[in-house]
């Protein structure tokens, strides 16, 4: 019988690129019809960045030039004051350190399109009800309303925050728990497009951020010269989206904080009214497997806000992370479910909190001088002393530590750096020295105690 993956976002058609050319036989169902035969429309696609875990995934399976080819390397962040002024912020050590901007929807296109070419079958339009265990059944709604059974080895739920692969598998084991928690933010997305030469109207190589406190407007370039722009606002409260009903409320918003974006973006308006509006929230549950029958991986399982840009990086790893477990357990299919569940769980709740923190961060710090300054701290440590000091960001999306050693040896490191830049103002005040006394006395020690390397992953 075969392996059936439900879900044919990102994941799951990775995974089915996995495992054909592992040896299965996979089946691959997805609820939603063939995104290649038609015009998509605007507005939920969200650009994505793809790092070094996203990278390793599409590696291992050979796909990695016709990945990089959708792309656009971006090297730093760019935040834009209300008067207009930029400030860069690098990403990395160097411009070597660099993330891609891809679009999800042409990445999502190619990697269909790959798991055909590995020979797997694609079924649209079919939506899970029910799956029975004891039967190795199961069942889904067709068009019309046709229902169709399907015979199983093993299940992979890769469909989405509101899996109903997951709504199965937690109804299977008892005690088990699950969370969906929404923030307080929404987003639409706007569109600027390339300027009149054809070239980007702002810098191509950036995250672009106009941070305001509580909402933000973010850019990421595509390969065409344009940037999908992407608002986050509160719900509700002063600025928001329940405030912006009119034309003007709008146009006197985007004069008050973005006043600079606005000649480039000649159709925000009709973006705005037009697109749909978005939720973001984070998704946790546990166990993310059924004995050696069901087994959860991306969203289905760790659904995350997208502000570290780590939600299909994540999934990607997942991928990863399961393979090795199939082959450290030598057929036994639930050790291998068993031990990725344990061994990824902690990683998933943890990029989850670091996301939260970075739409913190984002949103409103990236335009605090003191912490702009703490930043540029943490990235002369890492210049120093690169054997010993990554920042949490680069640990993230340059190495291939696992995100819970990150998030935990990130706050070790800035209370290093809230120690020795404390009253500081300037590079030159800080004790470096004292910086690498602190660095060998509280983050060597926990680095050799959990065994990782920093070492940047090299695609």
């Amino acid at each position: 019988m075969p392996s059936v993956i439900v879900g044919a976002g990102l994941v799951g058609s990775l995974l089915a690129i996995t495992l054909k050319k592992r040896g299965e036989d996979v089946i691959l169902f997805e609820r939603n019809t063939d995104m290649r035969l038609e015009e998509l429309g605007a507005g939920r696609s969200i650009n994505l960045i793809i790092t070094s875990r996203g990278l390793n995934a599409v590696k291992k399976v050979g796909i990695l030039e016709d990945v990089l080819a959708l792309t656009v390397p971006v090297t730093g962040r760019m935040m834009h004051s209300k008067a207009g002024e930029q400030t860069y912020q690098p990403y990395g050590k160097d411009p070597s350190e660099c993330n891609f901007s891809i679009s999800r929807a042409e990445l999502n296109k190619l990697l269909m399109t790959k798991a055909e070419e590995a020979g797997v079958e694609i079924i649209f339009s079919h939506s899970v009800h029910k799956i029975d265990v004891d039967k190795d059944e199961i069942y889904f709604t067709g068009p019309s309303k046709i229902e169709r059974t399907e015979n199983f080895d093993r299940i992979y739920g890769t469909d989405g925050a509101n899996s109903a692969v997951r709504k199965e598998l937690l109804n299977l084991v008892p005690a088990s728990k699950e969370s969906m928690n929404l923030i307080n933010a929404d987003y639409k997305e706007l569109f600027m497009p390339a300027a009149e030469s054809g070239d980007y109207a702002i810098e191509k190589n950036a995250l672009h951020i106009w941070p305001r406190g509580n909402h933000m407007l973010m850019a990421l370039p595509n390969l065409d010269g344009s940037f999908t722009m992407t608002l986050y606002l509160p719900r509700d409260g002063e600025n928001s989206f329940e405030n912006l009903k009119t034309d003007e409320d709008l146009h006197n918003y985007f004069k008050e904080n973005y006043a600079d974006s606005i000649p480039l973006m000649p159709n925000y308006k009709e973006d705005f009214f037009e697109n749909p509006q978005g939720i973001l929230g984070t998704v946790r549950a546990n166990p993310w497997n059924f004995s050696d029958r069901i087994c959860l991986l991306g969203d289905a399982a760790h659904a995350v806000v997208p502000f570290f840009g780590q939600g299909m990086n994540a999934g990607f790893e997942d991928v990863t992370c399961l393979m090795d477990c199939i082959d450290k357990s030598e057929g036994d299919w639930k050790l291998a479910f068993d031990n990725y569940s344990k061994d990824q769980k902690p990683n998933g709740d943890a990029i989850a909190d670091m996301a939260i923190e970075n739409f913190e961060e984002m949103s409103d710090k990236v335009g605090d001088e003191r912490f702009l300054f703490f930043k540029k701290v943490e990235n002369e440590l890492q210049k120093r002393f690169p054997d010993k000091f990554r920042s949490r960001y680069g640990m993230v999306v340059y190495t291939l530590v696992p995100y819970s050693y990150a998030k935990a040896a990130g706050e070790i490191q800035w209370q290093i750096i809230e120690e020795i830049a404390v009253e500081k103002t300037d590079l030159e005040s800080i004790n470096w020295d004292h910086a690498l006394k602190l660095i060998d006395e509280k983050l060597v020690p926990f680095q050799k105690e959990n065994n990782v390397s920093l070492e940047r992953y090299k695609h």
